[in-house]
């Protein structure tokens, strides 16, 4: 790659931002978050001015604002931007890639429209790639592994030109999600607390009075992405208790990956004290290894190489649990991050026809084929016919619900089928956000379902993320390909339940009949 252009030639200077996650949500909820982005982004560079558009935020400042970019969760990437006009692109190319230009021979010119126009943006790159050459001659376009490459982007009549796309933290905006406790005494729990925060949590850190020193270094490494954040320090369970009530907390994160005793006996206490919840207890880094947080050295400023709580990481978790698996993208990943750990899998899987095609079953059975072959095990794989089950959620329970009701009667016939297996807890597919059913309150209500450990080895996990990772394991193409999505999934689900409405609705049908018959009715694949 080239320079980029010299910062003094554009004032002021113009950033183009880039989102990914948020763009997939409902118009109501892309347009909340979208201004929660903002405000982060306000709240970072006081003195910038923001327009936005669908799919894009504009931030103009007077100096250069990279490095405050780089650590707001939510900007999937961002572009330090030549803006002009349609009329005026020729010109204002040709200068840019003047200035820019630093001995390169090759380039390629990307173009991407936005808006109604009488051309294609391969039009707009022949033109202008054309008009290069002829400006520079030594030039040769190279559109597979260029030295320079030159970026348009066109939305109506304004034009944005760039040479770099600079990566950002990616995945929510800060706090959209609500508020979790973080532990903080170690560079896992740092890991941990940073995968939580872009996934949309409010941290609030907690430390004990022996790591206090620690984790005040921890501290200022998480502050460069949550300036604001908050810690107190933990002397005993009661302070944690109140601590929990005080911020509202939907959960509590740790970097280890076995839940410390005194976390689990608060989890249990705090059901026994409040006489409604248990607070979940989040373990972001369970599914990784050491190989796979290379790639957060550079933002964290971390060296595992150098670190030996990181081969903490490479232990094996757990000797058996239950994997609740679909044929889609995440559950598959989840069960194979385990797998890779040694633990003892047990698949289970819904049949969900006829509310949807028979061709779900299909695919779960060719993951498990996959999955046989890359571990050389003969992985135990149930099949529930939960069909029945659905029809009885559509016919008499509120419809918002049923996502939620759903999750709940597989959580309650996988903890059956744990028990007969002698298995550790049970493990999902869910990455915080990704789904109406994933949101920090309706992960809240799940954890109710069960006293057994839900394991979330994707929760702090981007949607990007997970889908590499599947691409690498070789099972999404499976996980994508064509099926019917489910008939009954609500237009509106809710994204806040309460628990009591929850148990309200469960008791309109008979939950210990549909159980007892869909456990009845389950079989294992050949």
């Amino acid at each position: 790659m080239g320079k980029r252009v010299d910062n003094d030639y554009i004032r002021p200077m113009l950033y183009l931002i880039r989102y990914d996650e948020l763009a997939l949500k409902s118009e109501y909820v892309r347009k909340k978050w979208e201004d929660r982005l903002i405000n982060s982004i306000k709240r970072r560079i006081k003195s910038c001015n923001i327009r936005h558009e669908r799919g894009r935020i504009w931030v103009y400042s007077e100096e250069d604002v990279s490095s405050k970019l780089r650590t707001i969760p939510g900007i999937h990437s961002f572009s330090l931007c030549y803006p002009c006009t349609l009329e005026d692109l020729k010109e204002n190319l040709l200068k840019f890639v003047g200035r820019s230009l630093n001995n390169e021979k090759t380039f390629a010119l990307r173009v991407k429209r936005t808006g109604d126009h009488d051309f294609t943006s391969q039009d707009v790159a022949r033109e202008m790639g054309a008009i290069i050459q002829e400006e520079y001659p030594f030039l040769s376009v190279d559109l597979e592994d260029p030295e320079k490459e030159i970026f348009i982007e066109i939305r109506d009549r304004d034009c944005y030109i760039f040479d770099n796309i600079i990566k950002g933290v990616g995945g929510l905006p800060e706090g959209v999600e609500g508020s979790v406790l973080g532990c903080l005494s170690s560079e896992l729990d740092l890991l941990a607390c940073w995968m939580m925060i872009q996934r949309g949590c409010n941290i609030s850190a907690i430390s004990t009075d022996k790591d206090l020193s620690r984790s005040d270094d921890l501290l200022q490494v998480l502050r460069e992405f949550k300036p604001d954040i908050e810690s107190s320090i933990v002397r005993d369970k009661d302070d944690l208790f109140l601590i929990s009530k005080t911020k509202k907390a939907l959960g509590i994160v740790t970097g280890d990956i076995r839940i410390p005793s005194y976390l689990q006996d608060f989890s249990k206490e705090t059901q026994k004290d409040d006489n409604k919840y248990k607070i979940p207890i989040y373990q972001p880094l369970i599914g990784l290894k050491k190989k796979h947080i290379d790639k957060f050295e550079k933002i964290l400023k971390i060296n595992p190489n150098i670190n030996r709580e990181y081969d903490l990481l490479d232990e094996r978790p757990f000797s058996k649990i239950v994997s609740l698996m679909s044929d889609g993208i995440d559950s598959p990943v989840a069960t194979y991050l385990l797998l890779d750990k040694d633990v003892d899998v047990i698949t289970v899987h819904f049949d969900n026809s006829p509310f949807i095609g028979r061709e779900n079953l299909q695919k779960y059975k060719k993951i498990i084929d996959h999955l046989d072959k890359s571990f050389n095990k003969d992985i135990k794989a149930y099949v529930i016919p939960n069909g029945i089950n659905l029809r009885s959620f559509a016919e008499d329970c509120k419809e918002s619900l049923r996502c939620i009701l759903c999750k709940r009667m597989m959580l309650k016939i996988a903890d059956y089928i744990a028990d007969k297996e002698l298995a550790d807890g049970i493990v999902t597919g869910e990455s915080i956000g990704q789904v109406a059913s994933q949101t920090l309150h309706n992960l809240c209500i799940l954890d109710q379902t069960v006293e057994k450990q839900i394991i979330r080895p994707l929760i702090g996990m981007n949607k990007i993320e997970i889908i590499d990772i599947a691409k690498l394991i070789g099972t999404y193409d499976t996980s994508i390909s064509p099926n019917l999505e489910c008939k009954i999934v609500p237009k509106r689900p809710a994204t806040s339940a309460r628990l009591d409405d929850v148990m309200h609705e469960e008791a309109k049908i008979d939950m210990k009949s549909l159980i007892k018959e869909s456990i009845n009715n389950a079989y294992l694949l050949n």
